[in-house]
C-alpha cells in the first residue's frame, strides 16, 4: 500500500493521527518547495496527500495553520543545526564569529526564513486566537531553546538579554528575507546604475546585524553609554 492510499484511510488513535499529520507536513513541504508558497493552498495541499479536502479539516483548520506548524518544525531543524554548529571545536565563540554562524544556519534553512515572512502579515490572519495562542507559546518555547544555546556560547549576556536577542534576529530575518531579490525581474532592475546599492547580500547583511543586535545588548546590559559629543 503507498504513503497516498494510507492517507485516505481515517486515523483512529494518537498514533494515526500524528502520524496523518506528519504526511501532511511533509507532502507541504515538498508542494511549496515545488509550487511556490503563493500556490500551496489548502486544496494543492489535499491533492499531494491524496486526501479529500474535507478530510484534511480533521487534522487542521486552515492553510495558515498547517503552514505555522511547518515553520515550527523548520525552527526545530534549524536550532539544532545552530546548536550542533556552535559545539563544532572550530567554530568561532566571538560576536564576529556567532553572528555568521547564526546568519549561515539561517541561510541554510530557506523555508524558514520564507515561513517567518510571512507570519505576522498573512499566517495569523486566518488562524483562531486559540490557534495563534497556542502558536505563540510554541514560538516561545522555541526562542527560550535557542536562548539557552545563545548564552551557553556567551556567557556574559543574560536570559532575558538572548530571548530578546532571538525575538529580535527573528523579527529582522522576516523583513530582510523578502528583500532578497531572487526572482528575474527583480534581479534585472537592480542592473540598473542608481540602483546598484540596493543589491543585497543576505547572509552578509544579517550577520552584520546579528553582530549589531549581540553588541547592543551586551553594552546596555553592561551600563556602557556611547560618547555622543
Amino acid at each position: 500500500m503507498t504513503e497516498k492510499s494510507k492517507a485516505y484511510q481515517r486515523a483512529r488513535t494518537a498514533e494515526h493521527f500524528a502520524e496523518r499529520e506528519k504526511m501532511i507536513l511533509t507532502s507541504t513541504r515538498i508542494l511549496m518547495d515545488r509550487e511556490g508558497i503563493e500556490n500551496t493552498s489548502l486544496s494543492a495541499v489535499a491533492r499531494e496527500v491524496g486526501l479529500a479536502k474535507s478530510s484534511l479539516y480533521r487534522y487542521y483548520e486552515s492553510r495558515e495553520q498547517i503552514l505555522v506548524a511547518l515553520l515550527q518544525e523548520e525552527a526545530d531543524r534549524m536550532i539544532a543545526d545552530f546548536e550542533k554548529s556552535l559545539s563544532e571545536p572550530k567554530s568561532q565563540r566571538d560576536l564576529t564569529g556567532i553572528a555568521k554562524l547564526w546568519a549561515k544556519v539561517c541561510f541554510a534553512h530557506p523555508r524558514l526564513c520564507l515561513l517567518a515572512s510571512q507570519l505576522s502579515p498573512i499566517l495569523e490572519h486566518n488562524l483562531s486566537t486559540q490557534r495563534i495562542v497556542e502558536a505563540k507559546l510554541q514560538f516561545l518555547h522555541r526562542h527560550r531553546k535557542m536562548a539557552e544555546i545563545l548564552t551557553a556560547a556567551l556567557p556574559h549576556m543574560s536570559e532575558a538579554g538572548a530571548l530578546a536577542a532571538v525575538q529580535y534576529v527573528f523579527t529582522i530575518v522576516a523583513g530582510l528575507w523578502p528583500m532578497k531579490a531572487d526572482r528575474k525581474n527583480s534581479l534585472a532592475a537592480l542592473e540598473h546604475p542608481e540602483l546598484a546599492h540596493l543589491k543585497m547580500n543576505f547572509e552578509d547583511t544579517l550577520a552584520s546585524a546579528i553582530e549589531l543586535c549581540l553588541l547592543g545588548i551586551l553594552a546596555k546590559e553592561q551600563n556602557w553609554e556611547p560618547v555622543l559629543e
